[in-house]
């Protein structure tokens, strides 16, 4: 049985991979020596300052310092990449669908806020065992959740946290870990896992998930099912639960681990280290009050909303107002470079700060 875990990583994320490093390594742990081979672990680390910029001149420096450090305590190979290039979360899980699809049996999205479980691999052994037998090959494998927002989602809440009022963020939902906001430590969740006795495998032919930790039979993707390329900021998961549905229809299966808990943790204290202008508040509300990322984001929301409306364009990447920070130099690249750049039609995911500066001095 063939694995890849990929995780995409923001820099100023780096504080807090080493908790998602954790998990992975008891997960390895947990799988026969000779089958290490078949265990891909794959990083992409995302050094882009687009929308936020580091607070000193060095910490890029010294995040990729610290994730050339972690990722060498894994047991096994890993693969990675570091680059500085306009991409987001869904272009990254689109492009490690693509890659490790062809090669393996499971893929996981792996992300720097989530606990993968040890019993990932004995979990998923049954599960192929049985899926092999019956001649079932493209399905979703998901982990159980804490408790969530609306009721839609108790066909995969923990039985410990289903029955648990979900909290907004001003109630006390600091010191309880039913809720998603709760910063769960691996050991409250091995400790959870531990007082299983036996799996509950349960099956829906619904699609419902969220992106951390979900886990993808490699087939689905042969079989066409991949993020769309409308979607690569946010929402990324949604759109790959919409096309899964299109693809399987009628015949769609997810196996729900539901007495096995996987933590997203949303509302960690280090989700957002090192960045210029970064206050207190949660992480959320800091990104909703960038204005940059908030145009990137509307569009990429909306063409999430327009995937089954026909009579709607997708639309790409679009940037209004754009400054980059070259060394300690800020150029504020005009709307004029911008229509340029839009009338060419061309993606700033193809540019790098050479082409783009390059159309300024044209210009």
């Amino acid at each position: 049985m063939k694995l890849a875990i990929g995780c995409h990583i923001m820099w100023y994320e780096i504080e807090m991979v080493g908790e998602y490093i954790d998990s992975l390594s008891q997960l390895i742990k947990q799988v026969p020596e000779e089958e290490h081979k078949n265990i891909y672990i794959d990083f992409y680390l995302n050094i882009n300052t687009y929308f936020e910029q580091p607070d000193s001149k060095d910490i890029i420096e010294k995040v990729i310092e610290k994730f050339n450090i972690e990722i060498k305590r894994f047991p096994i190979n890993v693969t990675y990449q570091i680059s500085e290039k306009f991409y987001f979360i869904g272009d990254y899980r689109r492009d490690f669908n693509n890659m490790f699809a062809p090669n393996t049996d499971f893929l996981i999205w792996g992300e720097s806020d989530c606990l993968l479980p040890k019993e990932t691999y004995q979990v998923l052994k049954s599960i192929k065992d049985y899926t092999d037998q019956n001649n079932i090959y493209r399905y979703i494998v998901t982990f159980a959740v804490r408790k969530m927002w609306d009721d839609s989602w108790k066909v995969l809440e923990h039985p410990k946290f289903t029955d648990d009022k979900f909290k907004e963020r001003e109630e006390d939902w600091e010191n309880d870990p039913s809720s998603i906001l709760y910063t769960m430590s691996l050991e409250e969740m091995n400790k959870i896992n531990e007082e299983m006795e036996e799996v509950d495998l349960q099956l829906i032919t619904f699609p419902k998930f969220d992106g951390s930790g979900l886990i993808i039979s490699s087939q689905l993707v042969m079989a066409g099912a991949n993020i769309p390329l409308g979607v690569w900021a946010c929402g990324e998961d949604t759109s790959f639960m919409t096309v899964a549905g299109k693809i399987l229809g009628g015949d769609y299966k997810q196996f729900v681990v539901k007495n096995v808990l996987k933590v997203h943790n949303r509302n960690h204290p280090k989700k957002r280290m090192y960045v210029e202008g970064m206050t207190d508040e949660a992480a959320h509300i800091n990104r909703e009050n960038n204005k940059s990322w908030m145009k990137n984001h509307k569009v990429c929301e909306t063409n999430l909303h327009n995937l089954n409306n026909n009579t709607k364009n997708m639309k790409d990447i679009i940037i209004t107002d754009t400054l980059i920070k070259i060394d300690e130099l800020n150029i504020e690249i005009g709307r004029r470079v911008i229509k340029r750049i839009a009338q060419k039609e061309l993606r700033l995911s193809s540019f790098n700060f050479t082409s783009i500066l390059n159309i300024y001095y044209v210009s």
